[in-house]
């Protein structure tokens, strides 16, 4: 299993994006057809890293990563994807992933 950090300024711009390329930007902007789902979502976001036991936050997540049976490691999301293919491909070799 792969967790994927991403800080929350760079992991809002990334959704912003996405949903603006997947939904267009006039059906986002105010009075757009999906524009208060838009602002929930990127809400919830915004609150993930912060967030308590009443939503699926960071500190959910981290509990759910210490009682896992499987190993884990965890990525960067600020680096690019080809730079994090390595590391990925060597733990899966046999190398011990928990916590790493």
């Amino acid at each position: 299993m792969i967790f994927l950090l991403v800080p929350t300024e760079l992991r809002l711009a990334r959704l912003a994006e996405r949903e603006h390329r997947r939904c267009g930007p006039e059906a986002l902007t105010p009075g757009g057809a999906l524009h208060a789902h838009y602002v929930a979502f990127l809400t919830w976001a915004a609150a993930y890293d912060a967030g308590g036991d009443d939503m699926r936050s960071r500190g959910w997540h981290e509990r759910w990563l210490a009682a896992l049976p499987c190993p884990y490691m965890r990525l960067d999301g600020t680096r690019p994807v080809a730079d994090q293919i390595a590391p990925v491909e060597d733990r899966l070799t046999g190398h011990e992933l928990r916590g790493s």
